[in-house]
């Protein structure tokens, strides 16, 4: 290859330009856009994962929301067992209507103090009744169905003396004394509903 030949100088005069082209192409337009390709791409990735992140979460919400209706329903269900207030006429009623349905007489009630237990208290009553043994089993087995809580403690049965059992009506041959025991959530137990 002659340098001086003037077809070969306009080659390498060409081959310079184009290099010196590409040479101030790099470093003034291809780098300062390529960083800028850069940047973009790793906004691009953070926007991505943060979009996977939110579907994870939104899936898990949608999840939690599913199982907070469910809790919600069950929590109602176990609500109409524990009533939000004490019930005292309810339980009365529902005494009334156990005691006349099996011959069994109330001779007493003693209201007693709420004692408060975890997040609900207790409210107790002191009760007597006299009737027969059968009767008393089945009045028992009433109270157990109560559309409430209701325990039934402290239970002593005693006989009638044979006079009073021919004084009293017929059937009263024993006389029972009990602590019957019903629920109600404390107020500031309560659950509130979240609204999503």
């Amino acid at each position: 290859m002659d340098l001086r030949d003037p077809k070969t100088q306009k080659y390498l005069l060409g081959a310079l330009a184009v290099f010196l082209a590409l040479y101030f192409w790099y470093n003034r337009v291809y780098t300062k856009t390529a960083t800028v390709i850069k940047q973009r791409q790793i906004q691009y990735e953070l926007l991505l994962s943060d979009l996977k992140s939110v579907e994870m979460k939104s899936k898990s919400f949608e999840s939690l929301k599913e199982e907070y209706e469910k809790l919600l329903e069950r929590y109602h269900q176990v609500e109409r067992l524990l009533p939000e207030e004490r019930q005292i006429p309810l339980l009365l009623t529902q005494m009334h209507s156990a005691a006349s349905s099996h011959q069994i007489g109330i001779i007493e009630i003693l209201p007693q103090p709420a004692v408060p237990i975890g997040f609900y208290n207790s409210s107790s009553f002191g009760v007597q009744l006299t009737g027969s043994y059968h009767d008393l089993g089945d009045f028992l087995s009433n109270v157990a169905n109560f559309p409430f809580l209701a325990d039934v403690t402290d239970m002593s049965i005693t006989a009638l003396p044979q006079e009073e059992q021919s004084r009293e009506e017929e059937g009263n041959t024993i006389t029972a004394s009990l602590r019957l025991t019903t629920y109600y959530v404390k107020e500031e137990e309560k659950l509130k509903k979240l609204e999503f």
